[in-house]
Parts: C-alpha cells; sequence; structure tokens
C-alpha cells in the first residue's frame, strides 16, 4: 500500500504534459454512443403515438355504445 508521500515520488507513467495534448481523443461516450440513446427518441414517440391511439379508440368506443344505448 502506497503512502501519499510515494505517490507523488513515482514517474508520471502517461509522460510529460505536451505529450498527453498532443495524443488526445475524445470521450469515447462521443465517439460511440450507446444504443440506448440511438433508440430512445424511438421508444418516447412510439409510446407518445400508442397513447394517442389508446385515447382516441376508448372515445369513439364511448361514442357507439351512448348512440346505441339511447
Amino acid at each position: 500500500m502506497y503512502s501519499r508521500q510515494q505517490e507523488l515520488n513515482m514517474p508520471n507513467e502517461q509522460g510529460p504534459e505536451e505529450e498527453r495534448e498532443e495524443h488526445f481523443l475524445p470521450p469515447r461516450k462521443t465517439v460511440h454512443p450507446t444504443e440506448r440513446e440511438k433508440y430512445l427518441p424511438i421508444f418516447y414517440r412510439t409510446l407518445l403515438w400508442l397513447f394517442i391511439l389508446l385515447v382516441v379508440s376508448l372515445l369513439v368506443w364511448g361514442w357507439r355504445y351512448v348512440r346505441s344505448h339511447t
């Protein structure tokens, strides 16, 4: 187990500051978006349309039911 002083005395494994800036890569999340982010808008849009379809079909069913029982 290293103490804080030993960690400070250890050489930097990543190399000098300039070398890190030359080889900067964007975060993986920006290069390869997750599948969840791709399909989330489609999922929400599908839920919205299913809800609208349910409401419309219940209204039509209700109007037919009321007209047939009056």
